[in-house]
Parts: structure tokens; sequence; C-alpha cells
């Protein structure tokens, strides 16, 4: 999870030390830390899904004002603030500094940030450049810029409009990945009609074709083309 992201429990005693909950972004199940989880009202957790938030691009400074100190937050985390600049969540009060809006093109800004998560390591299960996976890095990426996407690559594959050929792929798209059974294992996010970036052991671009991604490093294909998504229109 990424700061600010809220979620419900869904049982507290599961096992030691451990909290399984559910997240409001994505209605993804998990486990976190006990001592992670920060209680806040039902109808506040319910106000989450009405309220206006910004999702910073790049690590953000932020100051913890009961504690005194500032730290890093990620891309990718959730901010909203009051007319304060000022973040409440349950007891816990940051200082937020000004938002400044992007008016670059969205495609500017998609290849931007997708670009800045290069030699991000590979973490199964991570959504941050302390570490990501591949379905993670599409799905930070795309928050990053307004839209929800699914957390799991089988998930993403359904959302958005079939693309047949890799003649009619565009910046933005979605190309996932296949093993021998079919099964898709892989997904990256194209830059253009010969470019993928996509998570596989890091952050890294890689060609791509009708056959699936050809690897710079290794110069060999690594990955096996299943099908490609669009999943915004502009």
């Amino acid at each position: 999870m990424l700061f600010g992201e809220a979620y419900q429990i869904i049982d507290y005693q599961h096992c030691a030390g451990w909290t399984e909950i559910e997240t409001q972004f994505d209605a993804y199940r998990g486990f976190i830390d006990i001592n992670q989880v920060v209680l806040i009202h039902l109808s506040v957790y319910e106000r989450y899904k009405e309220m206006t938030y910004y999702v910073p691009a790049s690590q953000m400074l932020i100051f913890d004002k009961r504690r005194g100190f500032s730290f890093v937050i990620p891309a990718g985390s959730t901010v909203f603030t009051d007319e304060d600049n000022m973040m409440r969540i349950g007891a816990e009060l940051f200082e937020i500094p000004e938002m400044i809006p992007n008016n670059d093109s969205f495609f500017k800004q998609l290849k931007t940030i997708a670009l800045s998560f290069l030699n991000t390591p590979y973490l199964w299960g991570g959504r941050s450049i302390y570490g990501i996976d591949c379905s993670g890095f599409n799905q930070v990426v795309f928050k990053i810029l307004g839209i929800n996407l699914p957390r799991d690559a089988s998930q993403q594959t359904i959302a958005g409009e079939e693309i047949k050929t890799v003649s009619q792929v565009q910046c933005g798209d979605l190309a996932f990945f296949q093993n021998s059974d079919g099964r898709i294992t892989h997904t990256g996010l194209i830059l253009d009609k010969n470019t993928i970036i996509h998570a596989s052991g890091k952050v890294r671009v890689d060609r791509f074709d009708e056959q699936g991604i050809f690897s710079l490093e290794r110069n060999e294909y690594t990955h096996q083309l299943h099908s490609i998504k669009r999943v915004c229109h502009f």
C-alpha cells in the first residue's frame, strides 16, 4: 500500500502480528503489520470515496505535525488537504507542500512518469520506487494520471478496448504476455510502436513487436505476446 490509501479491516487476528485488509482503491485483499494500522471513523472512510485528492508524480516531503519531523512519501501516494494545506488521517496531522498542477499533455506526462521508475528493483506486490512488480507498475503510473486500474495483470487485461494488431498501438496501451500454457504472467506499458517499459528484474525499456518483448540486455525474446488493451482515449 501507498501513503494515504484507505482500507477496511477484514480480520484483526488472522495470524500473529498481521491484519487482513481490503483496499478501497482497488478492492484488493492482503496483509499489513498490525503496527501500521491507523483507525479512522466509518464516516471519514465513506468520505474518501467523494474526496478530491492529489497523487504526486514524484517523491514528496511532508511534515508530521504531531511528531515534529519530515519524511518522504513515494509517487502514487494519495494526498488530500484542507484550506490550510493540512492532511488529517484519524488522529494524525500532516503538512503538505503546495501542489502545482502539471499542464503537459497526457502522453508527455505518462512517459515522464513511467520513465521515472527506470531501474526500480522488481518486488512481487510492490507499488513504489522502492520495489515494484509488473502490474503494480501499470497501476501506479495510471493512478498518478487519474485512471484506476485493477491490481493484477489478469484483472487488467479485462479492462479497456482490445487492440487487434501491433501496428495500431499507441503510447499508453497495455501489453499482456503469456506462458506456454496461455496463462497471462506479465504486462507492460507501451511507449511507442516499437518500445515497451515493464518491470522484469527491474523496470526496463525493451523492444516490442508481434512476437513479444525482445530483451536488449539479453538479445533474445523473453515474453510471448498475448493481447493489447487501450484504457485511455485521447
